[in-house]
């Protein structure tokens, strides 16, 4: 077998400047102050199921999302590690699963903890439960 001369290149391959990844906008100020009162409160999933406050971590709402998107930083619910990226958890079991052992959706949680946590839902600008 000879080797075909026609395909070696003269000058070396230069590598293409790498562009970001990532269009998300990093969250605001009023939106961590959200995330954190929510991760403050405990995991709503614990509370639901009378366990009592437990250590939480944000969790966001996969409901009206494509594959590898994330939802807005609004749509979150505070979950512990268990619940969230744990075996018995929402990563762990996928949502169908969650949803069949648990019996709530994402949405069910996501509204018991807007009601629980009214105060910093309102205090982020733009964004208000209050009827029209």
């Amino acid at each position: 077998m000879t080797w075909n001369s026609t395909l070696k290149r003269k000058t070396p391959m230069r590598r293409a400047a790498m562009k970001a990844t990532s269009k998300r906008k990093a969250a605001t100020k009023a939106e961590r102050a959200y995330m954190s009162a929510q991760a403050d409160a405990g995991c709503i999933l614990c509370r639901h199921l009378g366990l009592g406050a437990t250590p939480a971590e944000i969790h966001h709402l996969r409901h009206g999302v494509g594959a590898g998107q994330r939802n807005s930083n609004l749509m979150t619910i505070p979950l512990c590690p268990e619940h969230h990226r744990g075996t018995t958890g929402y990563h762990g079991l996928g949502r169908r699963e969650f949803e069949r052992v648990y019996g709530v959706t994402e949405m069910d949680l996501w509204a018991m903890a807007q009601k629980q946590n009214l105060a910093t839902v309102d205090a982020v600008p733009g964004f208000s439960t209050a009827q029209p």
